[in-house]
């Protein structure tokens, strides 16, 4: 594709080179590639021109003022949302192929996604898992053109529908400005994120920014028990639909907690039938409310949604279960925020004799939440070990110290061992017939990110390969 096509309201400079690719790290670039020099918060691509030239760029796109650069220099307002338009351009706009759905929320994104692909017929979904999966730079939702490559692969495949986590960095940082939307979920707030956002105020708008970019005919799907849902229906420019246990135009009545599932009544704007969930927790019912919500809209009839949900499955990495040789019961799950850790422990706190948690937080990320999660698990668990989880360059042993300032707010009883391995083994040691042992926040990880870089290590593996449990 020449350059002048990427930007076709922009006046190119001569020569008008074909592009071959488009990347914003200068150490991938390939010959042939158009190079965005993409401000950060820790470097300023600009000054990984020369580099990216030098690598074989033949063309760059940035923020400042003409470069006396030997390719064409393209100066734009605003160089991430110049690469999510020319992202969409390059792979030949293929979010406007699929009827794309958008997932955004603190927590239950990726179960939503995941479920939308066991009910939609032809769905492509891109998760936290996958995104991990395909070693892409990011955590939840991809740079501008990895997200429309794979939703290109997508049309290639045959595929009708995408559905996908908009993470609130990601959107901040205009990687889903290039994406025609059909729809939107949001789940709910709690606190996350602030290393980057600063105030829940901004965090807030990032979310937002998912249903301001929906069509006029676009619709919205919003979690009615939040307090900001009245935010997002007024601005869902089309169709909108609330959810939740009890209240919303699609909601769950009558439920009744089996011991790993849950039974109630789906009621839905055409009618109502009975749901049997395959997978506990009220907040794993309010993730099948919202994906039922969006199956809906797009034209499966209750009795359709109430089947597939019945057959469906959690991700991988969410409330997986282990026996351990002494008997006890073993879950790794992803939860990695206070408001996460707080519903999966009020699903576990009532099914054990003894809730043995072994936690930590990630180095680099919102620090203010650490005690805040060291005072949910000692309210809620008998016994804690902490531990670490993605300390990248930070001081782990410091981690630690503000989790355990939460714990000893509440005399909860714990011990430090930062070694996540040692730390799994204390607490099956620890654990008997009754008991639960929650492995949270890595969940699906196969990697602990440590000031060396990625080191492979996964929770599930550790246990199976250890001899520690088996599946189930």
């Amino acid at each position: 594709m020449r350059l002048s096509e990427l930007f076709p309201n922009v006046d190119v400079p001569n020569p008008n080179p074909v592009v071959k690719g488009l990347a914003w790290d200068s150490r991938r670039v390939l010959p042939g590639d158009l190079f965005f020099a993409l401000p950060g918060q820790n470097h300023d691509g600009h000054a990984f021109i020369p580099q990216a030239i030098s690598r074989g760029a033949v063309a760059v796109v940035g923020e400042r003022d003409r470069l006396d650069l030997p390719v064409p220099y393209i100066r734009v307002g605003d160089a991430r949302t110049a690469l999510a338009q020319a992202a969409a351009a390059f792979y030949g706009h293929p979010t406007a192929r699929l009827t794309t759905i958008g997932v955004t929320g603190t927590n239950g994104k990726t179960t939503v996604v995941h479920l939308l692909g066991q009910l939609l017929p032809a769905c492509e979904t891109l998760t936290t898992v996958r995104v991990e999966e395909e070693g892409l730079s990011c955590v939840t939702t991809p740079e501008a053109p990895d997200l429309q490559r794979l939703a290109a692969q997508a049309v290639a495949r045959g595929q009708k529908y995408l559905a996908f986590e908009a993470s609130s960095i990601g959107l901040a940082q205009r990687r889903v400005d290039g994406v025609r939307l059909a729809g939107a979920v949001f789940t709910g707030l709690s606190r996350d994120h602030l290393d980057f956002h600063r105030a829940m105020a901004e965090y807030l708008r990032a979310k937002l920014r998912l249903f301001e970019l929906l069509p006029l005919d676009g619709f919205g799907v919003v979690n009615a028990a939040d307090p900001h849902a009245e935010a997002f229906l007024a601005a869902t420019p089309g169709e909108k639909l609330t959810y939740g246990i009890g209240q919303g135009d699609v909601r769950a009545e009558g439920v009744k907690e089996l011991h790993w599932g849950s039974e109630c009544s789906l009621v839905l704007p055409e009618g109502e039938v009975r749901l049997r969930l395959p997978f506990p927790g009220e907040f794993n019912l309010e993730n099948a409310l919202a994906a039922a919500a969006v199956a809906y809209l797009l034209g499966l009839s209750p009795r359709e949604i109430a089947a597939r949900l019945q057959g469906a499955s959690l991700p991988r990495g969410r409330l997986d279960r282990f026996t351990a040789h002494t008997g006890a019961e073993v879950i790794v799950d992803y939860a990695h925020t206070p408001d996460a850790l707080k519903r999966v422990l009020s699903l576990l706190r009532p099914r054990a004799h003894r809730l043995i948690v072994v936690f930590g937080a990630a180095g680099e990320s919102d620090a203010g939440k650490r005690p805040l999660m060291g005072q949910v698990v000692g309210d809620m668990a008998d016994f804690a070990i902490v531990t670490t989880d993605n300390p990248k360059g930070e001081d782990p042993r410091a981690i630690a110290a503000a989790i355990a300032h939460g714990l000893k707010a509440t005399r909860g009883q714990y011990e430090v061992q930062l070694d996540r391995g040692c730390a799994i083994r204390l607490a099956l040691t620890r654990a008997g017939e009754g008991d639960i042992v929650l492995i949270a926040g890595k969940g699906h990880e196969r990697f602990q990110w440590t000031a060396r870089g990625p080191e492979p290590y996964s929770d599930r593996e550790f246990l199976l390969k250890s001899g520690l449990a088996s599946p189930g």
